[in-house]
């Protein structure tokens, strides 16, 4: 059950200021310190104070004359407990609002009247849940939780592994949040947290190259992740690396891809680098940290999940971190700091190398673009976008002469066996292109297992060891000849579906769903879910306490922040701006201020959008947009 409410009104200039305001200083000054209170109210028993009960404090200071139109300037919220043995309510005053919208949200929200609700008395007690809940929001300061010290064993895997294997003993998180169970390792604990995610379930209907709703043929973000899997534990496999760590890194990889493919991350990307004009002012707003599926599902999984009543995210250990963040290209164009929310972040995620210290992770990495190459391929012939003879054709370039090779000894053995024993096929096209995949897949496996088991043991264990088992190469790689070809394959590929009619089509849909919905979505706010909402109210108030409740505020409150945060806003009057936006003049405190707050909005959109399936995205738009 929340506190009540003791409301005091306090004319400006007036005596019992100064003792909220030295308790607001010593507050200050001494962090969380309740020793010593302040005393205020003497005759608080009048009010049906009840002695031993703990109240919100909420002293208003008004200006004005009371027979008139009274303004309130400033106000302090604390929390206060009556003693009844010398008649004294004592309290201490955690917060002060000035001008603000968080004072008019506190003050519209039951409607005070400084005279009527007042009457002759200066003190009221009221009970109402909903402004409790704000005040406690404003008061106190979100307290990050502080990362436990443990020590994770071997788990006598040590005859199995390889010598530059990640073992269960090296694990590294950044709360460490649960204490280690026997018999159940560490990597493992992340494979199964991943697994159990909402961010992972929301994969299954999210695209690769071609929608879910074609067919049940194509792949989505699921599907390719378990095709990643199958790969890279083929690879960790046979060369004695971590299984838990590698599966799961392969199946978060993608939890953060946006709907629609890769469109769909370039187009949010274009939005915060301002190729797509939206976000007003953006010239002030400096960098927003861009926006690449990688670095966002680092940020689903330290900040964005909800698992633990004690921290955001699922504190998966930094190892399935790195791997997920390096399973494409890294860029210093991406703030990490915007997907990450801890100070050592770029030394345990390697940040100075943009290939992953694990092994497991390089595996994936690997495995990701193995896998893209082998059912991209797949699709595209299944699709009808190019033809097997036409795909024969392209891979008839001499230096290619090992693929092509793959490929007519697929088809001609097939033919011989067809003929030979009268085999009836339901579907010998589709029949084709499975055995023509799965030998191309195979040919690059091989080739990757062979090179790595060279690299591996051509590198230092001591070096490994020396550099806390992390290595700064290279190793779980194909070979030149096959890397090559592996990138002249990419580029087939890319030159009949990506430039194929139907896929820009499906990338223009895209585009035009996600920067519509962004667009609404910055335009007006309370328009986003409930959840983002929230979460705007609790990054903003880790800044200020001039905040309101997105959901529960004062609507005309609410309505004047978010016009705050979204609308045109300049340092004074002179300023000339190019925008039909109406100008909102704010001092240098509250500019700053904004240009915060509207950062978090922006990621808050990209956040959500971020996390929607194809089909969400897709109703959301035919429902808000056209």
């Amino acid at each position: 059950m929340s506190k009540k409410i003791i409301y005091i009104k306090l004319k400006t200039g007036c005596e019992p200021i100064k003792r909220f305001e030295e308790s607001y200083g010593y507050f200050k000054d001494n962090d969380n310190d309740f020793n010593r209170r302040f005393y205020g109210l003497t005759d608080a028993a009048d009010y049906g104070i009840v002695e031993g009960e703990e109240y919100y404090i909420c002293a208003l200071v008004y200006l004005g004359n009371l027979r008139e139109k009274c303004e309130y300037t400033a106000a302090y919220l604390g929390i206060a407990r009556f003693v009844s043995e010398n008649t004294r309510l004592y309290h201490i005053i955690q917060a002060k609002l000035e001008k603000g919208t968080s004072l008019d949200n506190l003050s519209k929200l039951n409607d005070l009247d400084i005279n009527g609700d007042f009457s002759i008395n200066y003190v009221f007690v009221e009970n109402s849940d909903y402004v409790a809940q704000q005040i406690e929001c404003i008061i106190n300061s979100p307290v990050d939780f502080q990362r436990k010290e443990r020590k994770y064993d071997s788990l006598g895997d040590k005859e199995k592994l390889h010598e530059l294997a990640q073992r269960n003993e090296y694990c590294d998180r950044q709360y460490n949040l649960r204490e280690p169970q026997p018999d159940r390792g560490e990597f493992q604990r992340d494979y199964e947290r991943i697994l159990h995610s909402k961010a992972f379930r929301r994969m299954v209907d999210k695209a690769q190259v071609f929608s879910a709703s074609k067919g049940d043929y194509y792949r989505t973000r699921m599907t390719h992740s378990q095709a990643v899997a199958q790969i890279a534990r083929g690879i960790a496999s046979e060369l004695n690396l971590n299984m838990n760590l590698t599966e799961a890194i392969a199946l978060g990889h993608d939890i953060g891809h946006t709907p629609f493919g890769h469109q769909g991350e370039r187009t949010l990307d274009d939005i915060l680098n301002n190729k797509i004009q939206i976000i007003n002012n953006y010239d002030e707003l400096y960098d927003l940290g861009g926006f690449k599926h990688n670095y966002q599902s680092v940020r689903v999984a330290t900040i964005l999940e909800d698992e633990y009543y004690e921290i955001n995210g699922m504190d998966l250990s930094f190892q399935t971190l790195e791997g997920m963040l390096k399973h494409t290209k890294t860029s210093p164009k991406y703030d990490l700091t915007q997907f990450i929310n801890y100070d050592e972040a770029e030394d345990k995620l390697h940040m100075e190398q943009s290939f992953c210290s694990t092994l497991e992770g390089q595996a994936v990495a690997l495995a990701d673009e193995i896998a893209q190459r082998g059912h991209d391929l797949d699709d595209a012939l299944t699709s009808g976008v190019i033809s097997f003879e036409d795909f024969q054709n392209y891979m008839s370039v001499k230096k290619f002469g090992n693929l092509k090779e793959i490929i007519d000894e697929v088809s001609n053995d097939m033919k011989r066996y067809i003929k030979i024993n009268h085999r009836k096929m339901v579907d010998e096209k589709e029949m084709l292109i499975n055995r023509t995949v799965s030998a191309i897949l195979s040919f690059f496996i091989k080739d990757a297992i062979e090179e790595s088991q060279k690299q591996m043991a051509e590198y230092s264990v001591e070096k490994f060891n020396d550099n806390g088992h992390a290595v700064n190469k290279e190793i779980i790689r194909l070979s030149d000849d096959a890397k090559t070809l592996c990138a002249y394959l990419e580029t087939a590929i890319n030159n009949f579906v990506i430039n194929s009619t139907e896929v820009a089509l499906f990338d223009s849909n895209a585009e035009t769903i996600v920067k519509g919905l962004f667009k609404a979505y910055y335009n007006n706010p309370k328009l986003l879910h409930k959840g983002t909402l929230r979460r705007m109210y609790i990054e903003m108030r880790k800044y200020t306490t001039n905040v309101v409740d997105f959901e529960r505020g004062n609507h005309i409150a609410v309505k004047e922040e978010l016009s705050r945060i979204t609308k045109t806003i300049v340092r004074n009057s002179k300023v000339k701006h190019k925008t039909d936006s109406p100008y909102i003049i704010l001092p240098d405190d509250d500019f700053d201020e904004y240009l915060i707050k509207r950062k978090i909005l922006v990621r808050c959109i990209c956040d959500f959008i971020s996390g929607m399936t194809d089909t969400y995205a897709t109703n959301e738009y035919n429902r808000i947009v056209k």
